[in-house]
């Protein structure tokens, strides 16, 4: 590869965590402690159509996130994550230069033909853009190639594999990633998202370095301990640990383990993430996290029931989360194994 970048995304992904509750101090100081240690994007939260509370990584403008950017930024790219369809992106401010330089779009396949725009909204108001597709695993061969269409028209910064749901194999890597550097720009980075619940994100992204042909650069996004919805990511301090013993960079490693000690092992206290059977099963079947939560909290589920349940759902409404539907499964599933 070309160069590798690092992106932590900690204070967006952990917000699912955690609901986006940080705390002002927990936000100012991983973002100091990130940048110390060189980390070479910092996801600082999401722009979301909000009011601001302080303390949370929820914000409605980037003006809103000022307040927790370093003086000094050194060589830090500093970034926040859109969804599309739920931000209203004619009244994002212009870029100042003082908050984001990058902002991540997110968006789904059935979004495709309508993505365009939007992104090209962003670009004009002054900032670089990475585009998110997500579950970009499942996504047909013909979407897939629209939004590197996209990409080669816009020239983002970015165009990412996102593992939405846990799902992918170092096959669908392999797969995705040829028919980007095939047909991608060769400006355009690369980027990777996984989701930990199958206990393989390191793996997998050591495979995707694997698959970076020299001259490509790349985006792995990672998070302090591995902070986020479900199963978790890929751990920031796992993964700079491994490249700093490769020499393929050199991250300061105090500034990163003092957040985990100090703030993130705390959360862990409060908050769940990371392996376990359910989110196991949740990656195996490709299951949204709030149909997982929804039916192992229901009475008498035990995890082979909730697989089981999984066998059942339909393809189409795995992903989401259909609460009527779900109720249908669970006493559908009840009855059959009481021999009702």
């Amino acid at each position: 590869m070309k160069a590798l970048q690092v992106l932590d995304c900690t204070l967006r992904d952990g917000a699912q965590a955690n609901g986006a509750n940080f705390g002002k101090e927990a936000i100012k100081d991983i973002i100091s402690n990130l940048t110390e240690a060189g980390l070479d994007i910092i996801e600082c939260g999401f722009l979301k159509e909000c009011d601001y509370e302080e303390g949370k990584t929820y914000f409605p403008q980037p003006s809103s996130a000022r307040q927790y950017i370093p003086n000094l930024k050194g060589n830090s790219i500093y970034a926040a994550l859109m969804d599309f369809g739920r931000y209203d992106v004619d009244n994002l401010e212009e870029n100042d230069g003082t908050v984001f330089d990058l902002i991540r779009i997110s968006f789904f396949e059935k979004d495709v033909p309508y993505v365009e725009p939007f992104i090209k909204k962003v670009m004009d108001k002054g900032y670089k853009v990475s585009i998110q597709p997500m579950d970009t695993f499942s996504y047909g061969k013909e979407n897939i190639t629209k939004i590197i269409d996209i990409a080669n028209r816009l020239h983002p910064e970015a165009l990412s594999m996102v593992d939405t749901y846990s799902l992918a194999t170092k096959d669908d890597i392999s797969r995705v990633y040829k028919m980007y550097e095939a047909n991608l720009s060769k400006d355009i980075k690369i980027g990777f998202h996984s989701h930990n619940n199958q206990l393989n994100s390191f793996a997998l992204a050591e495979h995707f370095l694997e698959q970076s042909l020299p001259e490509r650069s790349v985006i792995v996004d990672a998070s302090l301990y591995g902070m986020g919805r479900g199963g978790g990511n890929l751990n920031t301090e796992l993964f700079a640990e491994y490249l700093n013993r490769r020499k393929i960079k050199s991250y300061a490693m105090k500034p990163i383990l003092n957040m985990i000690d100090i703030y993130i092992s705390e959360f862990k206290k409060h908050y769940e993430w990371g392996y376990s059977l359910q989110m196991m099963y949740a990656g195996i079947y490709g299951v949204h996290v709030f149909t997982t939560a929804y039916l192992e909290n229901k009475p008498g589920v035990t995890s082979y029931d909730l697989k089981c349940m999984f066998e059942m759902l339909d393809e189409h409404k795995k992903k989401r989360y259909d609460y009527d539907y779900l109720d249908k499964i669970y006493e559908e599933y009840m009855k059959r194994k009481n021999g009702v």
